[in-house]
């Protein structure tokens, strides 16, 4: 506390600064003036959608690699979450001014897809699926698809076919999350002449080994990785250094953030091991583990749909609550975290629900904007000093900060924080404070920062890609 006060003592502030106390066992609080928060506001309103943007990653190439769903079935409840968060990770460094591409990485090669097939040919002769092979409605559909289209039993090509049939149903889903991928990589392309120099230049550095009929890697310090298989397939270990070895060095992007499954927690440091070997900074690649959902729905938690071998889609559950809700939700945690999507909650249309009560706030903004759109003459935003006024102005001008830490610690669940409390802050204002009134000069200033606040929340809504509608 004596350091505090000495402290104090000794600051010399800007006029935009306010009060300072010191606040016990010693914080220094200090305090905006009412004057500087009042003259953000115009600001705000003239920079509309460019609110919040930034030059943080001028010239830096950004390539985000998310939900990458094998093409063996449909894409599952479980996948969307990374879904979601890859993708607002990218609208927000986007926002903070880096340059961005949305890649998917289509895993169209290796014994997964060899059965897939096989499963395929099976179900056309009516025969069962082989050990581990795929099961399900929807294998059964291709199948007969394939067989209407003239396709023999023979599971290569059926395999292309299931693949091609699978993405584009999953692209669909996709789209109805207003998700899109600017490019989709296939897997089986790293292996035309890429995998032959990669293996070279490992054996030349000492890294490369034969034992027991696979080809192995040497690592330094954690267990040696199997590269390819005694059987000649490829481990997923050796598609990922290729893969991000042709990000890197062939596609040249700065930095390279991945979102993969927690399952995949092993991994990482493998690959980023394998990186530095080639001289690739490892801490250009920024990998995000996701979670595990659980579905709930009443007192029970889900963990099969209505279809055998198939876990909960990604479209039943759109059908169910809606793109906006599942969105918000998957944000409403870190991605680092566990999460159980009350499907009940998300269905809600009130208060409890968090997208519903921040869509609310919204849609009273543009109401009350819409009703004094008649009023005209000078604001008096010095009369903007009620607790619940500068409470609103406080809050939304943080925005700015959100968006760049955000895209700075790659963390998207910020936005969701920051939109739950800028959304209670616009419910306060809007009970306690009577906007149009008789007293134009004070209905002009309430006006203006409606309109703010309204252009705060729309883009924040707007960068986790859930809708800001004017009318519920």
């Amino acid at each position: 506390m004596t350091i505090a006060n000495e402290l104090v003592s000794a600051l010399v502030l800007p006029s935009s600064f306010g009060r300072t106390a010191v606040a016990a066992p010693g914080f220094v609080n200090i305090t905006l003036e009412p004057t500087w928060l009042q003259a953000q506001l115009t600001p705000i309103v003239e920079a509309a959608a460019q609110w919040g943007r930034s030059e943080l990653g001028r010239d830096v190439r950004v390539q985000v690699e998310f939900v990458s769903s094998n093409p063996t079935g449909p894409m599952l409840f479980s996948h969307a979450r990374g879904a979601v968060v890859g993708d607002v990770l990218a609208r927000v460094l986007q926002a903070a001014g880096f340059e961005v591409q949305r890649e998917y990485y289509v895993n169209d090669k290796g014994r997964q897809i060899r059965l897939f097939g096989e499963s395929l040919a099976a179900r056309m002769q009516n025969k069962p699926v082989p050990e581990d092979g795929y099961r399900g409605d929807y294998v059964d559909e291709i199948a007969r698809e394939a067989a209407r289209q003239g396709f023999a039993p023979d599971p290569e090509p059926l395999s292309e076919f299931g693949i091609k049939w699978v993405q584009e149903r999953i692209i669909g889903d996709l789209d109805r999350l207003s998700i899109r991928h600017d490019k989709f990589f296939l897997e089986s392309s790293l292996y035309e002449g890429w995998d032959t120099d990669t293996m070279q230049k490992l054996r030349q550095l000492g890294r490369v080994f034969e034992k027991d009929g696979a080809t192995w890697f040497k690592a330094d310090a954690d267990k040696d990785e199997v590269l390819i298989k005694s059987d000649g397939y490829p481990t997923y270990f050796w598609s990922d250094v290729l893969y991000h070895r042709d990000k890197f060095e062939k596609r040249g992007f700065n930095r390279v953030v991945d979102v993969w499954g927690a399952d995949h927690q092993g991994q990482v440091g493998r690959v980023k091991e394998a990186l530095a070997v080639l001289g690739i900074d490892p801490a250009r690649l920024s990998v995000l583990l996701i979670q595990l959902v659980s579905v709930k729905r009443g007192q029970e938690t889900v963990r099969m749909s209505r279809r055998a071998g198939v876990g909960i889609s990604l479209r039943e559950m759109l059908d169910d609550v809606g793109p906006d809700a599942l969105r918000y939700f998957f944000l409403l945690r870190s991605a680092d975290a566990q999460m159980e999507f009350d499907v009940d909650l998300a269905r809600r249309q009130s208060s409890e629900n968090p997208v519903y009560y921040a869509q609310y706030a919204h849609a009273r903004l543009a109401n009350v904007v819409g009703f004094g759109a008649q009023s005209s003459g000078p604001a008096a935003l010095e009369r903007l000093n009620s607790e619940w006024a500068l409470e609103l102005m406080r809050v939304m001008l943080r925005w700015p900060d959100v968006v760049r830490e955000a895209a700075e610690a790659r963390e998207p669940h910020r936005l969701a924080f920051f939109t739950d409390e800028l959304a209670s802050a616009i419910h306060r204002f809007y009970k306690n404070c009577r906007v149009v009134t008789d007293d134009q000069p004070l209905t002009a200033a309430r006006l203006l920062l409606s309109r703010a606040a309204r252009t705060t929340l729309a883009n924040a809504l707007g960068l986790m890609g859930v809708s800001a509608p004017d009318r519920m």
